[in-house]
């Protein structure tokens, strides 16, 4: 009976284990296929602050009288000033215009005189009217043959208002004339702010304010004829004489130019420009100083300005070659770094402060992509740096695979 009973059971017991241990097997694998096949997820960017970039603020030493203004040459950037938009007298600083005007019409070409002008007796009268006036003049005998250049390096070193005027009514005719051209050329180039009301600045009715003189200057020193004019130490003319720049300063602390003017009512006035060598690099600056009380107190004042200026000028540093701006820190344990690709400084003026903006990519294993560039913002600069990884991610390992499913639901 005994037998009968185990010889029963025993079957259905040696069914049950090999349907269960090729369950539990089919199981396995089919975890491990999910794991293994299972999509490797994306590393997200970890930003890293990055250090403030910042320059100190500005102390600029105007005159304390009449007004002024000091700036960039290749911006409308001004760096200081008083007074800006109020006109003012300019006196002979009109002479400018005048000459702008004249090459507009008639320009010279590179190593060139010019066009030729022969000298009228009522070129010879001029001389004699200004005098008369207590103007700067400078001889102009009768039949004399001379260059365009020439009236115009007179214009500019010795200020020769009898020159200035030969040469409207040369180009245009007559002095109407001139004025006509005159006020449309101002109105072209957006220098409302600048009236004039005869070819010399002998008229109080010539008239600008120290921010469009500024730009008057940045016009006339990218001309290359009144620019190498304005920075003659003296000029000699063949029949007409030698005569040395009125401008004090030229020539001294980087001063290359512009235009004295003088009158009475309009005090000792002043258009400059000066170039500084700083960190290798030239930069030019643009100034004017209007209502002095002689040259000689505003050449001084000018050398102080100009110091003062040029000790705001910094490097700004942004971020260098090899900081690290963010990290892949992937969750098997390998790790990258997002770092500066070249090291990038800015030469700047005055109070300065930079922002910086980082837009990063997810990285996958085995997938290179360049990163988009590190922007940096500091006034109305925008400066790219490109970026670099220092490695790359392999990806995961077998052991890392496997454990993730588990990891994972257990996180849930």
């Amino acid at each position: 009976m005994s037998v009968t009973l185990g010889g029963g059971k025993a079957p259905a017991v040696r069914r049950i284990l090999p349907i269960t241990a090729l369950s539990v097997g089919w199981l396995i694998a089919v975890y491990l296929a999910y794991a293994l096949l299972a999509p490797i997820p994306a590393v997200l960017a970890i930003p890293q602050p990055i250090a403030t970039m910042s320059t100190p603020t500005a102390a600029v030493t105007l005159p304390n009288y009449g007004a002024s203004a000091i700036g960039a040459t290749d911006s409308s950037q001004i760096f200081s000033g008083t007074d800006l938009d109020s006109a003012r007298p300019i006196a002979s600083i009109t002479k400018i215009v005048t000459a702008l005007v004249v090459l507009d019409r008639y320009p010279i070409a590179e190593g060139q005189p010019g066009e030729l002008l022969t000298l009228t007796a009522a070129d010879a009268q001029l001389r004699q009217t200004y005098a008369g006036l207590g103007g700067s003049i400078a001889a102009a005998p009768t039949g004399l043959t001379i260059s365009q250049r020439h009236v115009i390096d007179l214009m500019m070193v010795q200020s020769a208002n009898n020159y200035a005027e030969t040469l409207a009514v040369w180009a245009f005719g007559s002095v109407d004339a001139y004025l006509i051209e005159a006020r449309m050329w101002l109105q072209r180039h957006q220098l409302t702010a600048i009236t004039v009301a005869d070819t010399t600045g002998f008229s109080l009715n010539n008239t600008a304010s120290p921010r469009a003189l500024l730009q008057l200057g940045r016009i006339a020193l990218a001309n290359p004829v009144l620019a190498a004019s304005a920075e003659l130490p003296a000029v000699t003319v063949p029949g007409v004489g030698t005569y040395a720049n009125r401008n004090l300063i030229v020539g001294v602390d980087g001063v290359i130019g512009l235009k004295t003017g003088t009158l009475d009512e309009a005090g000792a006035c002043l258009l400059f420009a000066a170039e500084h060598q700083i960190d290798g690099e030239t930069l030019t600056v643009i100034g004017v100083v209007l209502g002095g009380p002689d040259h000689a107190q505003v050449a001084a004042d000018v050398r102080s300005l100009l110091s003062s200026v040029r000790d705001d000028y910094h490097t700004l540093l942004l971020p260098k070659e090899g900081t690290t701006v963010a990290i892949y820190d992937a969750p098997w344990g390998e790790q990258v770094r997002l770092q500066v690709a070249d090291t990038v400084d800015a030469l700047v003026w005055g109070e300065v402060q930079a922002r910086t903006t980082l837009n990063t990519l997810t990285l996958q294993p085995g997938v290179h992509k360049a990163s988009p560039p590190l922007t940096v913002r500091y006034g109305g600069t925008v400066v790219e740096i490109a970026l670099t990884l220092d490695g790359r991610l392999s990806g995961p390992g077998l052991a890392w695979k496997i454990r993730q499913p588990i990891v994972e639901l257990f996180d849930r």
